[in-house]
């Protein structure tokens, strides 16, 4: 790689005339100014035109000996941070840390660990949960740049960056693996030589040289290095995939973790498949990644997957996969067991059942008199000839899954989910009946984490962290570590009321505590002329309540609206261009977490109640199981109170952004009063007047 071997050289700009010169150089080509200056990178010129908010940090001119990689002045407890970071991962240890807004966690995160892995010659693997937050660790390493030579990467899926694909009709619908196979068709014709092979791809080897040196001058966001790919004829994907083992940071999203297939892809491509001791991972919002855990090794079977299945059966001409039963009567019998399950199991008017048996396996084994190994065979003879089907069907030109691959895979990890880290259950909703495996003890990241010789973990809400680390099993003893917002703690208020509450019990014992509600969100409202995000905890409360609200409030009012993701955001783009609006939302919701509302986008906020997830099936199970594995009452906790706290804590922390930021947060529920501490929350018995008299 010549911009590799060539020392990732970085040009110089003329402090005169701001013209860009070849390294070495002793004058200004363009104006004669002498170079005699220290040198200057092309992201440090970049940075420094580039207008400058209010509230962003001061770039430095040096490096400082505490923090070689810390391209700012520090500020507050930063060279705490990195400092701690850098310790706990020398000792080879995870380190686990709640920091608060504007310890720039993304930065000090870099800094700390660029020092560690430049020492030791390991790869650092940035997991962000969005593209914009990769998007800030393209904007920080370009800033570290200006003091020391880096090199970074932001990948995407392949879903986001193929652009010979990008147009055709479902494409946006894709699953990965099939355009995993159409993308490797495609490549192999090119290898090959043959007609029909991917123009982009072909270019990749001529043009992988200007790529490097594209990426090391401007460190480009995903989207930005996808365009000028696509420019100059090539694939993002594989260009990306061939320069990320050259790099020194790799942003990627958290799937690229938690998923093996990908991660074994992504070990592969750093060269990192035999030595993961190798790799270093800083995880960005890690109160995410449990859920995401679980979620990754989640999955249902519903009636359409089946009968789809079925009727695929018709194209194959029903071949044998046991014994003498053709594929189309095995997958039947599946859909007739997953009916029987309904039928015996849910009684009139339940839409769940837990089934703590294998009785869909036991029923298929009776049924063609075979075992347990013979039963889990057949299952794999189906997935066979479903990915036969899937191969078949690419070569023709439909680019889509064979329904009986799909199914088969589904069956197979229906089989693998008998264990007690998986909540089994028959479900029914207005689609009809389905299978429901829900991952409750989420292993398969554990393995990986703890063969790492050290993590960086890091929130704005982790609290209570041991908690974090259990349900992770992180082992070899994680540090733990909390600093404070460096904000002036004056700037931002918390209140909650004590005479309304959203508890359901206590609603329906008082008729008219929702009303009471709903006439106090329309005071505060009217009380303030401030942007106002009003967070409800159920998107049903919402619609219960906005009847009333649409008639009372006197200003401009914008929804967040469930399942429409585009909708929402024209609404929220709407708001932030106002000044005094409001915005209805609910916490844990797309808008609570992740979207900045710096200065006056954002300046108050109403919290309707407490919000503890929902009672579930697979609720009770993960309740029990911390009980039994931390201690009586773990389990709440756990599964209840953390998470509605980390929620309610996210919803006031989109308040204070900058040091210049001044906000307010309500909340309308009297049961706040147990979480005074972690909330910093007082009461109030006048909060309209409390909040006029704070923006005043």
């Amino acid at each position: 790689m010549g911009f590799i071997l060539g020392g990732l050289m970085q040009g110089l700009f003329c402090d005169k005339c701001k013209s860009l010169m070849p390294p070495g150089s002793e004058r200004c080509r363009v104006c004669g100014n002498p170079m005699d200056g220290a040198p200057v990178s092309t992201q440090s010129c970049l940075t420094d035109l580039t207008p400058k908010r209010k509230s962003e940090p001061e770039l430095a001119t040096e490096s400082v000996a505490e923090a070689p990689f810390l391209p700012y002045k520090p500020r507050g407890c930063q060279i705490d941070i990195i400092t701690d970071i850098r310790n706990a991962l020398d000792e080879g240890r995870h380190i686990i840390i709640e920091s608060g807004t504007g310890t720039g966690k993304t930065i000090v995160s870099l800094a700390a660990s660029l020092e560690h892995a430049r020492r030791r010659g390991k790869k650092i693997v940035y997991l962000t949960r969005t593209i914009s937050q990769s998007d800030q660790v393209m904007k920080e390493l370009r800033a570290i740049s200006r003091i020391q030579p880096v090199s970074g990467i932001a990948v995407t899926g392949r879903g986001k960056s193929c652009p010979l694909f990008r147009g055709t009709e479902g494409f946006e619908n894709l699953p990965p693996n099939v355009l995993s196979m159409m993308c490797e068709e495609r490549r192999n014709r090119s290898i090959r030589g043959q007609a029909g092979g991917c123009r982009y791809f072909d270019r990749v080897k001529t043009e992988l040289d200007s790529i490097g040196t594209f990426c090391q001058e401007r460190f480009p966001a995903s989207d930005e290095l996808d365009r000028h790919c696509e420019k100059i004829g090539i694939c993002p994907y594989e260009a990306k995939k061939a320069l990320m083992k050259y790099m020194d940071v790799v942003a990627v999203p958290y799937v690229h973790i938690l998923s093996d297939d990908i991660r074994n892809n992504l070990m592969a491509n750093l060269d990192l498949s035999d030595s993961p001791e190798g790799l270093l991972l800083i995880i960005d919002e890690a109160h995410n990644l449990i859920d995401a855990a679980r979620d990754q090794e989640s999955f249902v079977i519903n009636a359409r997957m089946v009968d789809s299945a079925i009727d695929e059966c018709s194209a194959i001409r029903n071949p044998t996969v046991y014994m003498d039963v053709g594929i189309k009567e095995f997958l039947t019998y599946f859909k007739n067991s997953m009916r029987a399950v309904a039928t015996e199991r849910l009684g009139l008017n339940q839409k769940e059942v837990v089934l703590e048996d294998d009785f869909i396996e036991e029923r298929m084994m009776r049924k063609f008199s075979m075992s347990r190994t013979e039963l889990e065979s057949t299952i794999s003879r189906v997935i066979d000839i479903g990915e036969s089907r899937t191969e078949a069907l690419i070569e023709h030109g439909e680019n889509r899954m064979s329904e009986i691959e799909n199914l088969g895979k589904a069956m197979d990890n229906w089989c693998s989910s008998s264990d007690k880290r998986f909540v089994r259950s028959m479900k029914i909703d207005a689609e009809g009946e389905y299978l429901s495996a829900s991952c409750i003890d989420p292993k398969n990241i554990t393995g990986f984490l703890n063969s790492l010789r050290g993590a960086v973990h890091m929130s704005g809400t982790l609290q209570p962290m041991d908690q974090y680390a259990r349900v992770l099993g992180i082992g070899g003893n994680p540090r733990f570590r909390t600093y404070p917002s460096p904000f002036p703690p004056e700037n931002k208020s918390v209140l909650y009321v004590t005479d309304l509450t959203t508890q359901q019990k206590e609603m329906q014992k008082d008729p008219t505590m929702q009303n009471r509600i709903e006439k106090q969100i329309v005071s505060l409202c009217n009380s303030v002329d401030k942007n106002t995000l009003v967070f409800f905890t159920s998107y049903n409360n919402m619609r219960t309540m906005r009847p009333y609200l649409e008639r009372h409030i006197d200003k401009p009012m914008y929804w967040e609206e469930s399942r429409n993701l585009r909708k929402t955001m024209e609404n929220l783009n709407r708001f932030r261009a106002g000044r005094n609006g409001v915005f209805f939302s609910v916490m844990g919701g797309s808008v609570a977490e992740g979207i900045d509302f710096p200065g006056d986008e954002l300046c108050f906020a109403i919290i309707v109640g407490i919000p503890y997830p929902p009672p579930t099936s697979e609720m009770k199970a993960m309740s029990e199981m911390f009980d039994s594995r931390y201690g009586q009452g773990k389990g709440w906790v756990y599964t209840s109170e953390v998470p509605a706290l980390r929620k309610m804590k996210q919803a006031i922390g989109r308040l204070i952004r900058t040091e210049t930021d001044r906000g307010m947060a309500v909340i309308l529920d009297s049961r706040a009063s147990r979480y005074v501490k972690q909330l910093d929350a007082k009461p109030t018995k006048d909060p309209a007047g409390d909040a006029a008299r704070f923006f005043r």
